[in-house]
């Protein structure tokens, strides 16, 4: 045993090793005389924190995934509301549609009729003249729109707006007459009355067809009176 190991325990005097923790003779534990320090403990589990290229690409593809999302939520509220709009318009079938566009002009030819029957009805053959003029021009200008919502209107309906057209074909040609005749100095009942009379026929021919037009419309599913207005004068059976 090295002597230069050994020191003397503080409790009963005997030899102990130096790197001894107790005296094997009585066995009280020993205290060094240099001061040994404790081993540092490092944390268990706690992960090192990311370094910033790692941190920058995590942020980069949270931020991407977002505005996948954001995107496909746009798109999906585009569909829906693509899809919703052809429910909510796809209620009206052809003939119904068409209606829609034909009802404000029946009903403002119904006002250019009684205008002109006025007139004709009275002694004023200039006033007649005017009114017969002013319809003429009226339906010179509706025209194209006749024939427009008679192109778009397709099936069963089709052939009967065609007929609505030709009527209104009629009409101008009649008014034409009629002022002519109060062109001429003509007034009264007498002096226009067989064409007055036309226009009386043609509004009813009208009325007819239109009643074809509510039977077409109530075969696609549509009530007839949601578009034929008060103011086409038209009664239905």
């Amino acid at each position: 045993m090295d002597v230069t190991t050994l020191r003397r325990c503080t409790a009963c005097g005997s030899l102990v090793e130096a790197g001894a923790n107790f005296c094997p003779e009585c066995g009280t534990r020993q205290i060094d005389r240099d001061h040994r320090p404790e081993p540092a403990v490092v944390p268990a589990g706690v992960p090192d924190a990311p370094n910033t290229p790692v941190l920058m690409i995590l942020v980069a593809l949270v931020a991407a995934a977002l505005l996948v999302a954001l995107a496909a939520g746009l798109v999906l509220g585009r569909i829906g509301t693509a899809l919703g709009g052809i429910g909510a318009s796809g209620g009206d079938g052809e003939a119904a549609d068409a209606m829609d566009a034909y009802a404000p002009l029946a009903a403002d030819w119904q006002d250019k009729h009684e205008h002109v029957a006025d007139q004709g009805a009275g002694d004023d053959s200039a006033g007649l003249a005017v009114a017969a003029n002013d319809a003429g021009a009226w339906i010179e200008v509706n025209h194209p729109d006749l024939l427009a919502l008679a192109d778009g209107a397709e099936g069963d309906s089709g052939p009967l707006y065609d007929q609505l057209v030709g009527i209104f074909d009629r009409r101008a040609e009649v008014l034409a007459d009629i002022e002519a005749v109060g062109t001429e100095g003509g007034t009264g009942l007498g002096a226009a009355g067989d064409e007055l009379g036309e226009l009386t026929v043609l509004d009813q021919q009208a009325a007819a067809t239109t009643c074809q037009i509510a039977d077409v419309m109530r075969a696609e599913g549509d009530n007839p009176e949601d578009h034929i207005t008060l103011g086409m004068n038209v009664t239905c059976p």
